[in-house]
């Protein structure tokens, strides 16, 4: 059965750099002579690690050995969901890394083969959770506040099939992160609550004692605290101008003749 495996690595079974082959043929062939034909099933996205190499056709990879065992073998077709957070992890650890951490990573099974990442970052008591797959907002919800009893500092990053969750955390805080890639590194998009996105490269963030940080992030923030500010302050006017007059004790008396 032909799996419609598009999804290898190129740095060995265990591997992280992940690559989709071309579309078309040219394409495909570039890729094949850039790493030398040398691809893998990586273990890391829930593969067999055994080699893999071009179908004839050059449209889709296949394994080497032709009776491997392997989870994409007859379903290629997950592979995108399952390899998808491989083209995050290696980029947001190098930004770590170059920010002084040494940070814990979990690979965190999502819905339709999909994987999530959480990374906890001791050094600053802060935990990174970054979402890839949907995820309700009772969900949400739920794992956040779990977070923010382990940790200090708790930032929610999400990716493309996170939408959903990107948008009730802008309504709840004012603001949300989005991922996404450009080329090899990653692009952070602070999104604000009138759904207005501003998107800076990961490099150009920090995360320190006090928290994640981003340009144009605690802007955002700000301006959701003056529009709370100002909306608790005219429903506050808007109940004082509704009540009834009240009236003093004296002024239900009868006058003395």
């Amino acid at each position: 059965m032909r799996s419609d495996l598009q999804w290898a690595v190129t740095d060995g079974p265990e591997g992280t750099h992940a690559v989709v082959l071309p579309e078309d043929e040219l394409g495909a062939r570039r890729l094949s002579a850039h790493y030398r034909g040398r691809f893998w099933c990586s273990t890391a996205a829930g593969g067999c690690g055994g080699q893999l190499v071009l179908a004839a056709g050059l449209d889709s990879f296949r394994h080497r050995d032709a009776n491997a065992r392997c989870r994409f073998t007859v379903a290629g077709s997950a592979a995108g969901r399952a390899y998808d957070h491989l083209r995050y992890e290696p980029a947001l650890a190098a930004w770590l890394a170059a920010e002084r951490y040494q940070p814990r990573l979990r690979r965190v099974p999502g819905p339709a083969g999909g994987v999530d990442l959480q990374v906890v970052v001791d050094e600053v008591d802060a935990v990174l959770e970054v979402r890839l797959s949907p995820l309700s907002d009772a969900g949400w919800r739920e794992r956040d506040e779990a977070d923010r009893r382990r940790h200090r500092h708790v930032a929610w990053f999400y990716g493309p099939g996170a939408e959903e969750a990107a948008a009730t955390e802008a309504a709840v805080r004012g603001v949300s992160l989005e991922l996404r890639r450009q080329n090899r590194g990653l692009v952070v998009g602070v999104r604000d609550a009138d759904d207005r996105t501003r998107w800076v490269r990961l490099a150009a963030c920090r995360l320190t004692a006090d928290g994640f940080t981003a340009p144009g992030l605690e802007e955002a923030r700000a301006a959701h605290r003056r529009r709370t500010s100002e909306r608790r302050e005219a429903a506050r006017r808007a109940a004082r101008h509704a009540a009834p007059p009240r009236t003093g004790r004296w002024e239900q008396l009868p006058f003395p003749a």
